[in-house]
């Protein structure tokens, strides 16, 4: 037993004078200055090398500027943005006519930039809900005339003028209908990356009508809104 103590007692002042002589060895060259209130070296430790900062010459930490604040090196410009896909027709549906139902198409194709000439088709039935007599079939042709003051033809603000013929017949009453109108038009067209497109116009159109129904003629002309509401997509 006397023989363990012995032996961790030796071991312990060897551990000792281990580190006492490690502690008396000098740093090796080059070795960076202690920080701020660090107890002086031993006698014997070298200078710093040639250009090293004196201690105290760094900038605290809470000096340093908040990321983002750092400028760009002089002549540095940022990537420019993706480009946008080049878009040159747009074909779109209006759903407000499928309650009639008529289908109703518009093409759109770019001739510029800021000019776009759209052609409209639209073919399908009209029933009257106060005269349950008449179902009458309705097609109809026309065109628009688009100039984008705000933006292009991707997306932006239009000016425009819409012409269109609608022509009604009911062969139950041997009757037919034609219609021409014509007026301006305030719109928006946007349409996203993908294609996916959203057309709408408001204005006034001025009309001329005229019904026919065997030896009965009628006809006239007035004054009515112009509201458009298209979705579809753009190629």
């Amino acid at each position: 037993m006397a023989r363990w103590v012995l032996l961790g007692l030796v071991a312990g002042l060897l551990v000792s004078a281990r580190a006492a002589a490690q502690a008396n060895q000098p740093p090796p060259a080059g070795y960076p200055p202690p920080p701020a209130g660090y107890p002086p070296p031993p006698a014997g430790y070298p200078p710093p090398p040639a250009g090293y900062p004196p201690p105290g010459a760094y900038p605290p930490p809470g000096s340093y500027p908040p990321p983002g604040v750092y400028a760009p090196p002089p002549g540095y410009l940022p990537p420019p943005p993706p480009p946008h896909p080049r878009r040159v027709f747009s074909l779109t549906i209006s759903p407000l006519h499928l309650v009639l139902p008529v289908v109703e198409l518009t093409g759109e194709a770019r001739v510029h930039d800021n000019v776009g000439v759209a052609l409209i088709a639209g073919a399908g039935k009209y029933s009257d809900p106060n005269v349950s007599s008449i179902s009458a079939t309705v097609w109809e042709a026309g065109g628009q005339v688009r100039v984008y003051v705000i933006g292009d033809f991707r997306h932006g603000m239009q000016l425009g003028g819409e012409l269109l013929y609608l022509h009604l017949s009911d062969t139950s009453l041997s009757a037919t209908g034609q219609g021409l109108a014509l007026g301006p038009f305030l719109g928006y067209k946007f349409m996203i990356d993908a294609g996916f497109t959203v057309d709408v116009q408001l204005g006034f159109e001025y009309v001329t009508a005229r019904a026919s129904s065997g030896t009965a003629t009628a006809g006239g002309k007035t004054v009515i809104p112009l509201l458009n509401a298209n979705v579809g997509w753009s190629f």
